[in-house]
């Protein structure tokens, strides 16, 4: 019998585990404003140093700063028409207390020097603590009568296995940290460019186990545990599985940006990122499955994107703002997985009204279409299609500082793969909630 491979689902890409909005890889969740209104594209406030490089340009004179948080919580379900495993519905946690933006600016006129720190991908940890279908499948594809000997002739006594059980847990974390550095220049009073590069350093941990591994029979043989082939009847490919590893890797990307003020009220934005080509190494602790060999390389390229986005100030005190981005998914290495997704994209709208002299508050919308196929999608790696709301306020605590808070719940459509009987079918689905504050402070 072909060697049986575990814990095959470690090669979950975690790159997204956390994700919240943007692409398949990418998050452009980066900032407090963002979570108030999820449409920034046309931003000429500090969190500009990130959606809208080229506002910066349009920055007064001196020293900007800017730092929030969010606080994410995401459950990840797994459904399976599969009767012969213990469980119809698997789930995940994943969790990303920590999430800030770190944005800084010096306007020195017409020209402005700014940097940002964000987690450009992933950002959290994810727990599995009763593993996925990918972790039962070789036991769950034994356990439909399948006879004992064909594990071993010498099990032929033992029968018909008829089920099984085991521990089984997954965790596994990932962060993006994305560095950037730009300068932005106003060419006029409508029109201002920047150009920028950032760092990206990626890092995914994988920690999982299957430990007291046990198969059930129709028969019990003398001198035998009732019905039970333990892991020592069964021997090494059936013994307890560990797995401990990380996996690093860095690039670097460019990116260009313009800003339009055509006249007075209207702000247009559009900026292009180019694609990071990451390579991420294997660094191994444990491995008994063979998943993580020390060493070795793999693919996961951030996709390159175009961004654009407008505000405008339709009245004192009320204004609107809608984004645009378009990911181009299909030009990455992701070691043959970009064969099976399409170029994704996502769309919003957001309102803003001053209800106080220095309150005001933010309603927005934000549809995101992934671009994956049922070929990709897994219970190692899923991507699905949402809808997101959020509200939230920003409070002029001075005249150089503000504080801002934003909430946000995403609705995700229903995920199903590629099967050819309905055994194979599973489903995916996923809900996203996100808190966030922010503080911007100039020197005035």
């Amino acid at each position: 019998m072909r060697r049986i491979t575990i814990l095959v689902s470690l090669r979950v890409l975690l790159g997204h585990a956390v994700l919240f909005a943007g692409g398949i890889v990418t998050n452009t969740n980066q900032s407090a404003e963002f979570m108030r209104t999820l449409n920034r594209n046309a931003s000429t406030d500090l969190d500009a140093v990130y959606f809208n490089p080229a506002g910066t340009a349009l920055f007064s004179p001196g020293l900007h700063l800017y730092l929030s948080n969010q606080s994410i919580a995401q459950t990840r379900t797994i459904k399976t028409n599969n009767p012969l495993y213990n469980s119809e519905t698997f789930k995940g946690e994943t969790s990303a207390p920590l999430f800030p933006n770190i944005y800084v600016a010096y306007n020195l006129g017409d020209l402005t020097f700014s940097g940002g720190f964000m987690p450009i991908g992933g950002g959290g940890s994810a727990e599995f603590k009763k593993g996925l279908p990918s972790f039962e499948t070789p036991f769950a594809s034994l356990s439909d009568n399948v006879p004992a000997a064909v594990l071993n002739s010498q099990l032929a006594s033992y029968g018909y296995i008829n089920g099984y059980s085991l521990e089984e847990n997954f965790t596994g974390s990932s962060v993006y940290y994305g560095g950037q550095a730009t300068a932005a220049y106003k060419i006029s009073p409508m029109i201002s460019a920047a150009v920028g590069l950032r760092m990206v350093y990626a890092k995914n941990t994988y920690q999982g186990y299957l430990r007291n591994i046990k198969l059930y029979t129709t028969k019990n043989p003398a001198g035998s545990p009732p019905g039970v082939l333990t892991s020592a009847m069964l021997g090494a490919t059936f013994a307890d599985k560990e797995v401990d590893a990380e996996r690093t890797g860095s690039g670097i990307s460019w990116l260009v940006s313009a800003n339009f003020t055509p006249m007075k009220g209207l702000n247009l934005a559009v900026q292009y990122e180019s694609i990071t080509k990451l390579e991420m190494t294997n660094k191994t602790t444990k491995d008994d499955v063979g998943m993580f060999p020390d060493g070795e390389k793999i693919n996961a390229d951030i996709p390159a994107m175009i961004a654009a986005g407008a505000r405008y100030q339709v009245m004192p005190g009320f204004a609107t703002e809608v984004s645009y981005n378009y990911y181009f998914n299909t030009s990455v290495n992701w070691d043959g997985e970009e064969n099976y997704v399409n170029n994704g994209w996502e769309s919003g709208i957001a309102f803003e009204y001053q209800v106080a002299e220095r309150v005001k508050t933010s309603v927005g919308f934000l549809r995101a279409v992934a671009g994956t196929t049922p070929q990709y999608q897994s219970d190692l790696s899923y991507s699905l299609n949402s809808n997101s709301i959020a509200l939230g306020a920003v409070y002029s605590v001075s005249p150089a500082m503000d504080v801002s808070i934003g909430f946000s719940n995403t609705f995700y459509e229903e995920g199903v793969n590629k099967y050819d009987i309905p055994s194979q079918k599973q489903t995916y689905d996923k809900t996203a909630i996100v808190g966030a504050v922010g503080i911007a402070y100039s020197f005035k």
